[in-house]
């Protein structure tokens, strides 16, 4: 298998959950020059990441998605049992960050991508920033007073919330000041050795 991903990005959600489950799989970091590229539309016709492509030539996109079909296919501990009350509580804490943070987040940091007005873009910016913030008192409040956001275990949204706040960092107020609770949880993420070993993957620093 290939995972395609950028240093940073959601991408390293699904290449701690690979590492994690000892999966045999090619991590292919994505230049800016290949991300725009003809060959990379053919692989992804969104030019984004994550994607992986199994032996089969077969694509998956989507870092949820990823995640929960590695854990499921290999037998993960990040993943509760499909029939209990914890599980759908991952998938709901997944599904809020992936269309509520990322979306939010995206528009504070690329607000280029949806108006090219500089005028509009600096309005659409803040209301990125207020979003995301938003979003993320939310998730911080499932954190507070918890090791884990879902039952007495890691899980799967717990790794998604860590990739979220690394970038908290680029936003103002930051992770480390504004959400307590979170920042505690993603230290407490990157104890597990396949955290530590896609950062050393891509090129990242431990938080502080």
């Amino acid at each position: 298998m290939k995972l395609y991903y950028r240093p940073g990005s959601c991408a390293m959600a699904p290449m701690v959950v690979l590492e994690d489950v000892g999966a045999d799989y090619e991590a292919v970091a994505v230049s800016d020059e290949l991300l725009a590229s003809d060959d990379y539309e053919a692989i992804n016709p969104r030019h984004q990441v994550p994607s992986l492509i199994n032996d089969d030539g077969g694509l998956m996109t989507e870092s949820v998605a990823i995640m929960i079909w590695t854990a499921n296919s290999y037998g993960s501990d990040l993943i509760p049992a499909p029939d209990s009350w914890d599980y759908g509580r991952m998938v709901m804490c997944l599904n809020f960050m992936a269309s509520q943070e990322h979306p939010a987040f995206g528009l504070h940091i690329r607000p280029f991508r949806f108006h090219d007005d500089e005028a509009v873009q600096a309005d659409l910016k803040e209301k990125g920033r207020q979003l995301w913030h938003a979003a993320m008192t939310r998730t911080n409040g499932w954190a507070e007073g918890r090791q884990w956001l879902v039952g007495d275990a890691m899980s799967l949204a717990d790794v998604l919330a860590w990739v979220h706040a690394r970038w908290g960092l680029r936003v103002e107020p930051k992770t480390n000041d504004a959400y307590p609770a979170l920042w505690s949880l993603a230290k407490r993420v990157e104890q597990r050795p396949s955290v530590g070993r896609v950062l050393d993957k891509v090129g990242l620093r431990p938080l502080g």
